[in-house]
């Protein structure tokens, strides 16, 4: 049902993915010597500088909320979720590995500081095991009514 609570818990695992388009994960002070590096020429790192981090945060919100409109099919919104909790995990990875390398590259006076930007991709990957529990939980009520009739 529309109204359940794996609803909500869908809807903010795709705003969170939806977040990390305007929040950024790093950033650099004006007159720092890493802007001479391409990751950090606008002064911080977000989906915007690697393609995969942002086909990611796109696709596991569009899913996240593809999944909400497939409440009537419970096991397919469950795979839904599920796909949605890869494709975070795996941002998760291309996050780390980014942000690796940023650090890496940095001159040695160079400074950098983590924005609010960085918690999201953990929100949205907590969310979506929330509203996969919930999705679990409504199908195991709806069978056991079902042995009832």
């Amino acid at each position: 049902m529309i109204q359940r609570i794996q609803t909500l818990y869908l809807l903010l695992a795709a705003g969170a993915s939806f977040s990390q388009l305007t929040l950024p994960y790093m950033s650099v002070p004006a007159d720092n010597p890493a802007h001479n590096l391409k990751v950090f020429e606008d002064g911080m790192l977000n989906p915007f500088d690697n393609i995969g981090l942002l086909g990611l945060c796109v696709l596991s919100g569009l899913v996240a909320l593809a999944a909400i409109f497939i409440f009537k099919n419970r096991p397919l919104q469950a795979r839904l979720a599920g796909g949605a909790q890869i494709a975070t995990l795996l941002l998760l990875v291309l996050l780390g590995v980014s942000i690796y390398q940023a650090i890496d590259k940095m001159p040695e006076s160079g400074t950098y500081s983590f924005q609010i930007g960085i918690a999201f991709p953990v929100l949205s990957l907590i969310l979506l095991w929330m509203a996969s529990r919930g999705i679990r939980a409504d199908e195991k009520l709806v069978r056991s009514s079902d042995r009832l009739r």
